[in-house]
């Protein structure tokens, strides 16, 4: 499978931009006013992040469907790449020694489900290179945010006046999950029916401590409309019995997604009983754990990316990840090959290249420990490569991402901001996208971030 090449930017999109600029100067107080009213209504509809607003901005990226195509085929065909990594990282001692945290959970890692795919909820993050493809720079394969507020932010969006789309034709609703709201709970009860062959009847949507709360509540009501009988709760709710995962008034749980922090388990006796009945496959977990830990650590794409394994992918995965996945390693002493394959000593090369690479804690979140090389100094890139050299750090390419314009509400600006698009995949197929804007060359919705609805043109 050849997967082309195709412009970031639509004809539309660039109307929009010019739009934009020209209201900004001479009629700001109608942008704004539309976006008032577009914070307002996804206020209303019961949309937040983590208690605060949820920053749609009024201005959206258009796309066109030969970028939809586009971005489909990549990120459906990475998702198949997962479970070739996944049973990879169960033979090969190599391939583990790139994630040195989980050494002592391999034996609930390595536990695989039957069904395929291994991943049956991911967001894959990317940017456009250089080179025109688009390219993965995060997996996000445990229990990424935005399933299905960002479909319904986009619906919302789509019924807003907006000045800057006014003559346009586009179209948020061929994104699945923008089409239908219950397209995330849909994909988990057919995932609990694929493993199984039975229908859903108890479902818990478990997390930890009381963390990561975003969304809960429209997951639970999907799932309880969908028939199941299901709740939130902590793990130290539920415990483990001959039956399988029961509840503490030991009603038996058939299903569990995973809203938490896998970082918080790995060393928690309280999980134990709770990893044992998912790796033993007592109750169908969604996402498994080598998608909770491995897959959605970011050394995954140095397996990926390292000509060491490209042996275990055949030639048309190969070309996708020449295309697709930056070059990452794992930042340690030795010798290794740089993107243009000539052999260099890692941490040398890390020392001499500082603009043109990004360092990574390797299981942060949120953009956590992200030092952008070209924007940080050489003395704290100094003292980053040696933490790196002692703790799970990846190392990978800069990916300069696009900039675009767009209303920033925390700040009442309209400026350049830094972009990119993210690809939702449920059970194996593209559901819909999210872009983030951001100042930051870091781009999270925790760090002052903007989200920006996608529409099809």
């Amino acid at each position: 499978m050849t997967i082309a090449m195709v412009p970031a930017i639509s004809e539309a999109d660039a109307r929009i931009e010019h739009r934009l600029c020209e209201l900004a100067t001479c009629d700001s107080a109608s942008i704004w006013e539309a976006q008032d009213e577009l914070s307002c209504a996804i206020a209303k509809a019961g949309m937040h992040f983590e208690e605060r607003a949820y920053p749609v901005c009024l201005r959206p990226l258009a796309i066109d469907r030969s970028l939809v195509n586009h971005l489909s085929a990549t990120a459906e065909a990475v998702v198949e790449l997962l479970d070739v990594a996944a049973e990879l990282y169960c033979c090969n001692e190599d391939v583990q020694d790139l994630f040195p945290a989980y050494k002592h959970l391999r034996h609930w890692i390595t536990c695989l489900p039957k069904h395929r795919p291994i991943v049956r909820i991911c967001r894959l993050d990317g940017l456009f290179g250089g080179d025109g493809y688009y390219k993965i720079i995060e997996t996000n394969t445990e229990a990424p945010g935005g399933v299905i507020q960002n479909g319904l932010a986009a619906k919302v969006w789509s019924r807003m006046p907006n000045p800057l789309t006014h003559g346009l034709s586009l179209d948020v609703n061929k994104q699945p999950f923008a089409n239908d709201p219950n397209c995330f709970v849909r994909e988990l009860v057919a995932a609990y029916h694929a493993a199984t062959g039975d229908e859903l009847r108890t479902a818990a949507v478990v997390n930890f401590r009381g963390r990561y709360t975003n969304e809960v509540d429209w997951i639970v009501k999907g799932l309880r409309d969908a028939g199941a009988k299901a709740t939130l709760l902590d793990i130290s709710e539920m415990k483990r019995t001959p039956p399988g995962l029961v509840r503490l008034d030991g009603e038996l749980i058939d299903l569990v997604y995973n809203k938490l922090d896998p970082r918080d388990l790995i060393d928690s006796e309280e999980a134990r009983d709770f990893l044992d009945a998912c790796a033993a496959q007592e109750v169908i977990s969604i996402n498994p754990w080598i998608s909770q830990w491995v897959l959605s650590d970011k050394a995954i794409l140095a397996v990926l990316s390292d000509d060491r394994f490209s042996s275990n992918f055949n030639a048309e995965q190969i070309e996708l990840i020449a295309r697709h996945i930056p070059w990452t390693r794992l930042v340690k002493e030795g010798v290794t090959t740089d993107p243009k394959r000539r052999r260099i000593e890692l941490i040398s090369y890390v020392q001499k290249n500082r603009s043109d690479l990004v360092l990574k804690l390797s299981n942060a979140t949120r953009g956590e420990h992200v030092l952008v090389g070209r924007y940080t100094s050489s003395e704290v890139w100094e003292e980053h490569i040696d933490r790196a050299a002692r703790n799970p750090y990846v190392v990978q390419e800069y990916i300069a991402p696009g900039e675009i314009t767009a209303l920033h509400p925390p700040s009442r600006s309209i400026k350049k901001m830094a972009y990119g698009i993210d690809c939702y995949v449920f059970g194996g197929h593209l559901t819909g996208f999210q872009s983030r804007a951001s100042f930051d060359p870091v781009m999270n919705v925790g760090r002052s971030g903007i989200l920006l609805p996608i529409a099809i043109d």
